[in-house]
């Protein structure tokens, strides 16, 4: 039984390591305890799918992002929140890996940035990684299922073919996140930002943003669109365009506040109010917020 802070300033240095080991134990019973929960949801979706049912992806960011924001808000002493948080990452990442083990794909951008260290962070120790040379190929096993999860660095402006514009109405593929969500791995791969891409269904975490793809005319200078969108939609950001060669259309990345993965018609008029006009305009995907540095520490 763990002591009061009182005690354990009575302890000598042997008591104190007894303490901890004591507190190690009782700690690895939960985990044993949790996994055969974990164990348990693999076993009743194994009888979903005997019965005919569908069961989909274990991976559910939304959820995971509750968890981890949870985990903060409740947080006190001097233990890191950030190690806090990977702890749970991998916990999760083991415990989805015995309901459906998965393969994470990864991709460069031009610049030759991955994500290599983002996803090893949250996807943990024990998921495949399998590195592809562009975009289209990393998204092209997500398609097809040789990969469940996608991770692919931040847009950059200005890059030829970027990974988004692969996110058309036709494919179940969607942005589900965005990474880091609790923290920044030290060292290699630290101002590196990315998205996570995967054919599920989008949820409401709590505190989300939702990124739309729309089409405009080229006539229509990018200082203009920026403005527009900015005074049609408080809080939204441009994350990148794209000029389609063959024609007279340009496609931008725009992300705004909020779950809206309904209302891609009302995102529609309010650029149309703008003078905008968009031919286009499609949800491509939805991720909660990322905890902040100051909620971190």
């Amino acid at each position: 039984m763990a002591l009061d802070n009182e005690n354990l300033a009575n302890l000598d240095l042997d008591g104190l390591r007894g303490e901890i080991d004591d507190i190690d134990q009782a700690l690895q019973a939960l985990i044993i305890r949790r996994t055969k929960v974990v164990q348990a949801v693999g076993a009743y979706k194994d009888r979903v799918i005997a019965a005919g049912g569908k069961v989909k992806v274990p991976y559910r960011p939304a959820r995971e992002a509750r968890i981890m924001r949870t985990l903060v808000e409740r947080h006190d002493g001097a233990f890191p929140k950030t190690a806090l948080i990977q702890i749970w990452r991998e916990m999760i990442a083991a415990g989805t890996r015995l309901e459906a083990p998965y393969t994470v794909a990864l991709c460069r951008n031009a610049e030759g940035q991955d994500c290599w260290e983002l996803a090893r962070l949250n996807f943990g120790c024990l998921n495949e990684i399998v590195e592809f040379e562009t975009p289209r190929e990393a998204y092209g096993a997500l398609e097809d299922g040789r990969a469940a999860v996608g991770v692919f660095p931040k847009p950059e402006f200005g890059e030829p073919m970027p990974w988004w514009t692969l996110l058309t109405e036709q494919s179940a593929v969607r942005v589900v996140s965005k990474l880091p969500f609790g923290g920044c791995p030290v060292g290699r791969g630290e101002q590196t930002e990315g998205f996570v891409l995967a054919a599920i269904d989008l949820e409401d975490s709590g505190d989300d943003r939702t990124l739309f793809v729309v089409s405009l005319s080229k006539e229509i200078s990018m200082d203009t669109v920026r403005k527009k969108i900015a005074d049609g939609i408080d809080g939204s950001a441009i994350l990148g365009f794209s000029d389609e060669m063959a024609s007279d259309r340009r496609f931008v990345l725009v992300d705004v506040p909020g779950f809206f993965c309904n209302r891609a018609d009302a995102f529609q008029a309010t650029l149309a109010q703008q003078g905008l006009n968009p031919e286009s305009l499609r949800v491509v995907g939805a991720y909660a917020v990322p905890i902040s540095e100051d909620a971190l520490s």
